[in-house]
């Protein structure tokens, strides 16, 4: 039996964020959904976000200011306050297509035991450029697997329960990567999602270099588990995983040095490449880090035009 989803709470934390807001809340307020309350944490800003949210003459809105505390802080107030079992995220530099809350409720509606379902995203620049375009695993089992490396779930495009933050909640002592340690912890808990279409466009900003100066939140919750793991294999199998893996946190996260120890242990010809590379000089190395070439090479192969015409408009709705 299908569950019906009548409403939602959207979640939007805001942080000086007074030159992108106009736009995000537009985006919000033309979803072709329309029962959803808006709710706005404001995490102690100075850029008078006031007078941008008092312009919008809508009975949704509802705007909290706290004195600034940190992301998770604020995520977490709001998440409290929500009225309803289902909350949307976006953030507020970021877009939500026209229909991106009609698909993610259509398709809960009819997967009862999903928790926690995301997207798939675009990334474009401070040029208003699309940069490159994110496809992520979206099954269950995979998005489990992958965080065990990476985060596959755009913060930005999440719906999850409420009832999740029962027993769970976001970690108030990071700064950064609070939503990849917080699907990390609870990943054995939930059942996780992501629909195979584009439904947010996200501003890449500073996350270069937030990654290169905090990556050590990631190994250190990362490289626990993962060590944890490779100790307690019954199989060969599950020990080469499991050093695989850790040299892979190393080598995104971590030490260099280290990464090589670990792929002594586990040679593939994917490890051998990562191996050579740790020997590219560093400022070399940190810009491949970060480039999310990959994804840069695929988009240069890529039509765009839909995608190009469809940041415009969101961009230009205010």
């Amino acid at each position: 039996m299908s569950r019906v989803i009548k409403n939602i709470t959207v979640l939007l934390p805001i942080y000086n964020a007074a030159e992108y807001l106009s736009r995000a809340i537009n985006s919000i307020l033309r979803q072709s959904f329309k029962e959803f309350e808006l709710l706005i944490i404001d995490d102690g800003s100075k850029d008078n976000p006031e007078k941008i949210i008092s312009s919008f003459k809508d009975s949704r809105i509802i705007y909290k200011k706290f004195e600034h505390s940190g992301l998770s802080s604020a995520l977490n107030k709001g998440i409290k306050l929500a009225k309803t079992e289902w909350i949307a995220r976006q953030d507020a530099d970021d877009l939500s297509v026209p229909d991106r809350f009609q698909k993610q409720i259509e398709f809960l509606s009819n997967s009862n035991d999903t928790d926690i379902l995301s997207c798939w995203s675009i990334y474009f620049n401070n040029k208003n450029k699309i940069a490159f375009k994110v496809k992520t695993p979206v099954q269950h089992e995979t998005i489990v697997e992958f965080l065990n490396l990476h985060n596959p779930l755009n913060h930005s495009g999440v719906v999850y329960r409420k009832s999740i933050f029962k027993e769970n909640k976001y970690n108030e002592s990071l700064k950064y990567f609070e939503d990849f340690e917080f699907f990390h912890r609870i990943k054995n808990k939930v059942r996780f999602a992501i629909i195979p279409e584009y439904l947010v466009y996200s501003k890449l900003d500073t996350y270069n270099f937030d990654y290169i100066d905090n990556r050590n939140i990631v190994y250190d919750f990362l490289f626990d588990e993962a060590f944890k793991n490779m100790l307690d294999s019954k199989s060969k199998g599950d020990h080469f995983y499991w050093t695989t893996k850790i040299a892979w946190i190393n080598y995104f996260y971590g030490d260099r040095k280290k990464t090589r120890k670990y792929f002594y242990n586990s040679f593939s010809l994917k490890n051998i490449l990562g191996f050579l590379s740790t020997y590219l000089p560093d400022e070399i190395f940190e810009k491949f880090l970060t480039s999310r070439a990959r994804f840069r090479i695929e988009n240069l192969f890529s039509n765009n035009k839909k995608f190009y015409q469809e940041l415009r408009q969101l961009l230009n709705e205010h």
